[in-house]
């Protein structure tokens, strides 16, 4: 913030636990007229002092599409229940499509995959990955549809509502359970500056989840964060274990590095 106030700085495009960290400050520099926040979902808890003060808005986009293919308002819109913010409307020359499994746009509502059409879309990777190509697909207009893997869902002013990953559902004890909804709860708990739960699986196969917090006081009890989660999730949908952590590991993304949290082993049930 002193180079902000040094240089004069007016934009500062970053990510959202950046802007968590500046929402703990008195003030900001006085030069500063807009945030940007990308790579992750950005909470309305994160900018509660922020808001009004700075013009701040939410993106979001692969890289395989050039980054950035919508945008949105946070200054002047409106959270969701969870407490996130929609991603928006597809910048210039790009559409955003929710579709199924066989790309077909489903109703405004409905939970589909978001998928990205425009000039941002890249050929394909180098090298042999027929795989991981399998997500650009032609079309007979010569048009390349990129498939996300990210779930969404058109919300009734036309802005999108980013979900998760499709990769981020599990099976415990026999019921699917999406991470991203345990850790949505997780950050709704008063008690909890940072967040994020990873699944893991144990010695028999079977999913089990850890989460990671980062507490605003010391000396919260786990007893007090699980009794708040369970009036919002089922007892299956809790995580069996709790890392108690100074801070969040992150990427030069600014998302949080999973590789470097540590793995909490469960033996497993007996068969």
């Amino acid at each position: 913030m002193a180079f902000v106030d040094e240089y004069k700085v007016t934009e500062i495009s970053g990510f959202p636990y950046l802007l968590l960290e500046m929402n703990h400050l008195k003030e900001i520099p006085k030069s500063l007229r807009l945030l940007i926040s990308g790579g992750d979902v950005i909470r309305e808890a994160y900018i509660t002092n922020l808001k009004d003060k700075v013009e701040i808005y939410n993106t979001y986009g692969p890289s395989e599409t050039t980054v950035c293919v919508s945008y949105y308002n946070c200054s002047k819109g409106q959270a969701l229940e969870d407490g996130t913010y929609p991603v928006g409307k597809p910048v210039l020359d790009t559409r955003i499509l929710v579709m199924d499994e066989d790309l077909h746009v489903v109703p405004d509502g409905v939970t589909g995959e978001l998928c990205i059409i425009g000039g941002g879309v890249s050929a394909g990777y180098i090298g042999d990955r027929k795989i991981e190509n399998q997500a650009f697909v032609k079309q007979e207009d010569g048009t390349v549809i990129y498939r996300s893997g990210d779930l969404g869902y058109v919300l009734p002013d036309g802005n999108i509502a980013f979900l998760h990953r499709k990769d981020t559902q599990v099976m415990i004890l026999g019921k699917r359970v999406e991470t991203t909804e345990v850790e949505s709860v997780l950050l709704k708990c008063p008690e909890i500056e940072k967040a994020v739960v990873k699944a893991y699986t144990d010695e028999q196969h079977l999913s089990y989840l850890v989460a990671y917090i980062v507490t605003k006081e010391p000396e919260t009890q786990l007893s007090t964060i699980k009794k708040e989660m369970a009036r919002f999730l089922p007892g299956y949908m809790i995580p069996e274990f709790f890392v108690r952590m100074k801070d969040l590991p992150l990427n030069i993304n600014g998302k949080v590095d999973a590789k470097l949290l540590p793995v909490i082993m469960k033996e497993g049930m007996a068969a």
